[in-house]
């Protein structure tokens, strides 16, 4: 139940968040890089969300990436070490025959 009060909790921050950036947020603007111009504008709150969930996207497509990579890396090496375990196990059993 604790969680549920904390979810609201931080639902209800964001939401505020949200709509006092918007309210604050209205000048209309295009954006300029170097010669360039878009050719619309939008309001400061709309560019600053984009440029925001652009990069959330980014961030959780590199900590994809990154996950898989470790996964990957990580049955390499449990592979890896089973097969030294054999090993040690089967020269385990050798010199004890031998």
């Amino acid at each position: 139940m604790k969680w549920l009060k904390s979810l609201t909790l931080v639902i209800a921050m964001l939401l505020a968040f949200a709509v006092a950036a918007l309210a604050a947020n209205q000048e209309e603007l295009a954006l300029t890089f170097a010669y360039w111009q878009t050719p619309f504008t939008l309001s400061m709150f709309w560019w600053l969300l984009a440029a925001f969930l652009i990069g959330l996207f980014f961030g959780l497509l590199n900590a994809v990436w990154m996950s898989i990579k470790y996964r990957l890396e990580n049955r390499k090496l449990r592979q890896s070490l089973a097969q030294s375990n054999a090993e040690v196990e089967r020269l385990r059993i050798t010199s004890i025959q031998g």
